[in-house]
């Protein structure tokens, strides 16, 4: 894929349950795990304060590498009448429209399944038009006052899922990913830039920036990923509380013995 496409290749929306969600055309991405957001925030915000307007998810850059497939980027939605506070009623529709997919009620150090939803991603050309589409699910766990999102969705062809900057350890023969990606966010005008070294970084795919905070903030983005029978699994979030890279190690084991 050449420059200019891969400048419009993004996740162009954010994984909420929220309704009303939507991102501009303009949007940009040149690595792995990078998306601008839109200048619309949700209406709702059910997943908590970062995660649900999350500027940077767990999300794949779109490679294009299915020749001729058309496809440049996806775009995510859900809606509130497919979202679940019951684990059984919640792993009952995971098994029937996403099968195989392993979703454990709770891990051994003490988060645990607060609510989940499914997720409709459409596979988008250059004009917009959807192509294709694909069903995952998000669901979240908490401990105290510590959240955690994990996602699940089938491993398209078209999608890289990976990147240079990983901690890899392997549970078994599956890699595990780890990532603690600092990210920038400011605001959509433009009304504050990077510095040359930040955006040099972020080109670099070391860094995110994104778009569509009142004022420059800074995060870290944590995140432990892997591929599983044909299904992409990322567990992440942005205010880990106490845990630590061998924590997210360790509760991706959790799923994937699950």
């Amino acid at each position: 894929m050449d420059e200019i496409n891969m400048e419009r290749t993004i996740r162009e929306t954010l994984h909420t349950c929220a309704d009303g969600l939507h991102a501009p055309d303009a949007l940009k991405t040149r690595i792995d795990y990078a998306l601008r957001s839109g200048q619309t925030a949700p209406r709702r915000r059910p997943w908590g304060k970062r995660l649900a307007a999350a500027l940077l998810v767990a999300a794949v850059a779109v490679t294009g590498a299915v020749a001729g497939s058309g496809v440049v980027s996806w775009g995510s939605s859900s809606r509130t009448d497919k979202s679940w506070r019951d684990f059984d009623q919640t792993a009952a529709y995971v098994q029937e429209h996403v099968a195989g997919a392993k979703t454990p009620a709770s891990f051994t150090n003490g988060f645990s399944f607060k609510r989940g939803c499914e997720e409709t991603v459409a596979k988008r050309d250059e004009s917009g038009n959807v192509l294709d589409s694909f069903t995952g699910l998000l669901l979240e766990y908490k401990k105290g006052g510590t959240q955690l999102m994990l996602n699940i969705e089938p491993v398209q062809a078209e999608g890289e899922y990976t990147s240079p900057y990983d901690t890899v350890r392997t549970v078994g023969e599956t890699a595990l990913h780890y990532r603690a990606m600092r990210c920038i966010f400011l605001p959509p005008d433009g009304s504050i830039q990077p510095t040359a070294a930040e955006q040099a970084a972020a080109d670099r795919g070391e860094i995110n920036i994104a778009y569509g905070s009142d004022t420059r903030e800074e995060q870290v983005f944590y995140t432990v990923s892997w591929i599983d029978d044909a299904l992409y699994y990322a567990l992440y979030t942005y205010e880990p509380g106490d845990l630590t890279e061998d924590d997210f190690f360790a509760m991706a084991g959790e799923v994937i013995g699950s």
